[in-house]
């Protein structure tokens, strides 16, 4: 019989968590599809301990099906613009790979990286004005008018009238 490898309760399985006001923010809706595509592949490489050591290269993301270096290029630098991914060490080729971080996780610091880890923005997502998505917006409603006690309509035994409470 084969060992299990995972805790009681562990999933068996990796998952990508994107909270959703960052999902329901105008930041993230602005973002071209190569860009969400891109955010994806690069919380596929999150291991939960490398936190701001995720590669942005086009070797690293070609087994994730990337295969235009220019189309990856577009797709990082509109990543970028968002407040909710930001750059933890500048490449140098050909050397070092670039690595970037997501703000709604903390900062794994790395002694090589180009940031300050007590500037690092934890949570800023919560920060950005969530669109305030209203699910029900132009649907009707799916009951008739309320009821009202004025109505006409008798109250249930032992409810006084004036003050609605039982005698």
């Amino acid at each position: 019989m084969a060992k299990r490898d995972h805790r009681k309760g562990a999933l068996p399985f990796k998952f990508v968590a994107i909270p959703v006001p960052v999902l329901e923010s105008p930041e993230y809706r602005a973002l071209p599809d190569a860009a969400r595509a891109l955010l994806i592949d690069l919380l596929m490489q999150f291991t939960g301990k490398n936190n701001g050591r995720v590669s942005t290269s086009f070797v690293a993301l070609q087994r994730y099906g990337w295969t235009s270096k220019s189309k990856l290029e577009r797709a990082k630098a509109a990543l970028l613009q968002a407040p909710f991914v930001l750059v933890t060490r500048r490449g140098r080729p050909p050397n070092t790979t670039e690595w970037v971080g997501v703000t709604w996780l903390p900062l794994d610091f790395d002694r090589t990286m180009d940031v300050d880890p007590r500037s690092w923005p934890y949570m800023n997502f919560q920060t950005i004005e969530a669109g305030a998505i209203d699910p029900n917006h132009g649907r009707a409603k799916q009951f008739g008018r309320p009821r009202i006690r004025g109505d006409g309509k008798a109250l249930p035994r032992g409810i006084a009238p004036e003050s609605g409470v039982m005698t």
